[in-house]
């Protein structure tokens, strides 16, 4: 049997987009944190993540080796130097203030904050 030319794999083809197709779209990191927790909670969690990849950014520009995350059962950032271990937990308002402070001194004390 022949399949080239649009005949059995054209219709293989079909068959197996409508199937990955039925599942519907999956809903974005973002879209899921909104849905499963209240509002306040909800916002908190996004500003902290968006701090936490500005943090990320930060500290990949200046070559440093930091890492950073957020915690889940309370809303801080953690972060750990990958060279020492040493670590710190931020809040939203030091995170952006420790941003601030390193976009202000153009990353002159970035090892500072532990």
């Amino acid at each position: 049997m022949k399949i080239g030319a649009g005949g059995l794999q054209a219709m293989a083809a079909q068959e197996v987009s409508r199937a990955l197709n039925a599942g519907g779209p999956k809903p974005t990191v973002e879209e899921a944190l909104l849905q499963g927790e209240d509002l306040a909670m909800r916002r908190m969690r996004y500003e902290l993540n968006q701090a936490v990849e500005r943090m990320r950014r930060a500290a990949e520009f200046y070559n440093q080796p930091l890492d950073f995350k957020v915690q889940k059962d309370k809303p801080k950032i953690k972060a750990r130097d990958r060279r020492s271990g040493a670590g710190r937990e931020f809040t939203l308002e030091e995170a952006e203030a420790w941003l601030a402070e390193l976009y202000e001194n153009k990353g002159r004390n970035l090892n500072g904050y532990a």
